[in-house]
């Protein structure tokens, strides 16, 4: 079975999440983790984890809401980061890709987030746009303080996976690789290794081929799986186990495996 390791469940998009969670096990999801990208969203996040037994949360501040760290969202964290339904923090990282952004401020945010998941023995769900360079410095300058991790939606070059790979963390792939134009994320998918792969949607954005331009969901997954396949030329149900090692490993508290 699959486990959808970025998604955004929590969001007011789905107002249906009873529905899509009851039907995870006919739809071949074992567990969703929903991600949260600022305070309130992290509070949904949290809610839905701790309502549903198949759903885990993921909580952090998302790099273009930099400016919204402050004392009271570190004590959120703090008070939250030990509850075992909590599997990782994000999304955290940096986005340059909007005119007018705070490079200094989102990697303050950054590597203070980096240190707050240290003490709690957690890995990274990290977003970078147009920001790979970056990304890998502050990690490296962090080095002390990582515990693994996932890249979510990777789109970068296989040269710049290896960099990520070498850091201890895994590359997230959702709907992007079954887009005619990701040819870098489908190189990159040719060469790493099946260990360095783990499923994301990024639901409810980013559906994959058929259904680009629609609502994306947790079960979408089973369509990237099918596409990873294809351009790997490798059997589904050998990376389908391969990928759920893969995430049991990252997440540590997942302990569905």
């Amino acid at each position: 079975m699959i486990i959808d390791t970025h998604c955004h469940l929590g969001d007011e998009y789905f107002e249906d999440r009873d529905s899509i969670i009851q039907h995870f096990a006919d739809d071949n999801i074992q567990g969703a983790f929903v991600v949260g990208t600022d305070l309130d969203a992290s509070k949904r996040a949290l809610q839905v984890a701790n309502k549903y037994d198949d759903c885990y949360a993921i909580i952090g501040l998302y790099p273009e809401y930099a400016e919204r760290y402050n004392k009271d969202f570190e004590s959120f964290l703090i008070d939250n980061l030990s509850n075992p339904k909590v599997v990782a923090v994000g999304e955290i990282g940096l986005d340059f890709h909007t005119e007018g952004y705070n490079q200094k401020l989102q990697e303050e945010v950054f590597a203070k987030q980096i240190k707050l998941a240290d003490k709690f023995n957690l890995p990274l769900s990290i977003h970078t746009r147009e920001a790979f360079d970056r990304t890998l410095a502050v990690l490296k300058a962090n080095k002390q303080y990582l515990h693994g991790g996932v890249i979510h939606c990777f789109s970068g070059s296989p040269e710049i996976a290896k960099e990520f790979i070498k850091l201890g963390f895994k590359l997230g792939f959702g709907g992007v690789c079954t887009f005619k134009n990701a040819k870098k994320v489908v190189d990159t998918l040719k060469v790493i290794d099946a260990k360095d792969i783990l499923l994301e949607t990024d639901a409810p954005y980013l559906a994959p081929t058929p259904h680009r331009g629609e609502r994306n969901e947790p079960k979408y997954t089973n369509l990237v799986l099918d596409k990873i396949a294809e351009i790997r030329c490798q059997n589904k149900e050998y990376l389908e186990q391969e990928i759920l090692k893969n995430t049991c490993e990252t997440f540590k508290r997942y302990k569905k495996y």
